[in-house]
């Protein structure tokens, strides 16, 4: 197949590889994949990653705001997705943006369509508590459902996602659930990656991730002064100032000489510091992107051997079920913290879920729905 891939973010540069740059450097070894490479403005000082797709540069205007670099350029993707699939005879595009996704319909090409998660909300929380992420969250829901209803088929993460999906009048739908690469994310001993981050002799609960107001620290760091444990933060802001807020929030409650921030850390070099946890965490605020979706932040600590403990979420429980652990409020996240320490932890037991959700399984299962959509074309 020769496919066409529009990405949510910058391809190559965002600091947080999502599920379609693992799927389709997988695809890439036995098909001709493309990938628009939208160059967003903040990112481009950060060093690329590698991948088997081939970059088509997808750039006219720079903008700093996401929303805007889109709707600036919004005629020059249509221009350019159109151009791709003509000359390189484009078998199926596979799309996940919200306003390039909308210029897709009109190329000639059937669209799969990858709801990776509630896309109105996501597009609208970097501009928290405004008149602007209302206005975002209204226009962002009459283009995804546009294109929702005009995809020849939808993928999406989970079933919750998917009721949603045909209560909106979608019916060619497959779930294919986020994933890891076992095989790059590999459990290392725990007092010798502990040694290497000069965490020796404490108990580490870490998050890994993008630090943004979807996110939930909130909860974790009101529960630190009643634990004995040090945070370990290993993720960058992205386009807010959530970052700057959870530290703020620490120095207040007198507990930022126990959280440590590292920023930005390769895909590569993860193992090391989800290894040197003795809890990973999954804290996530009560809205429906997180209700309905299930990240795969979940499955990088499972397959580096180590417990999870989330946020309550629907998706997440009716799909892992009593595999991990869940808290509901600050009293119950130190109870679960203090029972998970105390148990210790089953590392083959998690490391074993972690391998049935590989992306290299999962992979196969998204073959299979862009070959039907090609060969319905």
């Amino acid at each position: 197949m020769k496919i066409l891939v529009i990405p949510t973010t910058d391809w190559i540069r965002h600091p947080v590889p999502n599920r379609l740059n693992f799927i389709f450097d997988i695809l890439a070894e036995e098909h001709e994949v493309y990938v628009l490479h939208f160059g967003l403005k903040k990112f481009r000082s950060l060093e690329p990653r590698g991948t088997n797709c081939r970059l088509v540069a997808a750039d006219w205007v720079a903008a700093e705001d996401p929303s805007l670099y889109y709707l600036l350029n919004a005629p020059y993707h249509l221009w350019k997705i159109r151009e791709i699939v003509k000359d390189k005879k484009i078998d199926v595009v596979l799309s996940t943006n919200i306003l390039p996704s909308f210029a897709a319909n009109f190329v000639g090409a059937p669209v799969v369509f990858d709801y990776l998660d509630h896309l109105e909300e996501s597009a609208s929380i970097y501009y928290p508590s405004s008149a602007l992420g209302a206005l975002v969250k209204r226009v962002v829901r009459f283009i995804t459902r546009y294109n929702l209803r005009h995809a020849a088929s939808v993928i999406t993460v989970t079933n919750e996602l998917s009721q949603f999906l045909h209560r909106l009048g979608v019916r060619d739908v497959t779930v294919i659930p986020n994933g890891v690469d076992t095989k790059a994310l590999r459990p290392i001993p725990k007092e010798e990656a502990k040694r290497s981050l000069d965490l020796s002799g404490v108990a580490v609960i870490g998050y890994v991730g993008s630090l943004e107001h979807w996110v939930d620290l909130e909860t974790v760091v009101q529960a630190m002064p009643d634990l004995d444990v040090t945070l370990l933060v290993v993720g960058p802001g992205l386009f807010t100032d959530y970052g700057n807020e959870i530290k703020s929030l620490a120095e207040k409650l007198g507990v930022s000489d126990r959280i440590v921030f590292t920023g930005a850390v390769k895909y590569e070099e993860l193992s090391r510091y989800i290894s040197a946890m003795d809890v990973g965490l999954n804290p996530l605020k009560k809205m429906k992107k997180n209700e309905y979706a299930a990240g795969g932040k979940v499955f990088n600590y499972l397959s580096c051997g180590r417990p999870v403990l989330s946020s309550r979420m629907i998706s997440l429980e009716r799909l892992l079920g009593d595999e991990i652990y869940y808290y509901d409020d600050v009293g119950s996240f130190k109870i679960q913290t203090r029972m998970i320490l105390e148990a210790g932890g089953e590392e083959e037991r998690h490391r074993a879920l972690a391998e049935r959700y590989d992306w290299h399984l999962l992979s196969k299962t998204y073959e299979e729905v862009l070959e039907k959509a090609a060969g319905n074309r």
